[in-house]
């Protein structure tokens, strides 16, 4: 079978879009599934605030009360919780190379970031502001 110039064009037009198309879903599915696994975690702290008048100072304060765990997923590599300088903000921060750039989902209880940040923003993904990593 003998293909001429457009079906060849086809073809490969055909080719790249579902090639996007695919990286977009991917995208998508990863994304969710960080936020699905560890959303929990930020509705927790921000009931732990709430219910203290102050951020809790570890993640283990959370569980049995507001989480019954820590969860973990294998689309996340390092998960770290910290205070900010004026100890009235916390920050959880995750860490993810399932996707390339490797990204930083951070979830800022304060909603402010610097303009170096904002830098490297890649995207807003429901409550957390990925940045490239």
């Amino acid at each position: 079978m003998v293909l001429t110039g457009v079906a060849v064009v086809v073809i490969t037009l055909a080719a790249v879009f579902a090639f996007d198309v695919h990286r977009a879903w991917l995208k998508f599915t990863v994304e969710d599934s960080i936020h699905g696994v560890f959303f929990p975690v930020v509705r927790a702290l921000d009931e732990y605030e709430h219910d203290h008048g102050a951020p809790a100072t570890n993640l283990a304060q959370l569980v049995t009360k507001y989480v019954s765990q820590i969860p973990s997923s294998a689309l996340v590599d390092s998960v770290q919780y910290t205070l900010l300088s004026d100890g009235k903000a916390w920050q959880l921060s995750l860490h993810s190379t399932a996707l390339d750039p490797p990204r930083l989902y951070c979830c800022r209880s304060s909603n402010k970031y610097t303009a170096e940040e904002k830098r490297v923003l890649l995207r807003y993904h429901s409550v957390w502001v990925v940045l490239r990593d």
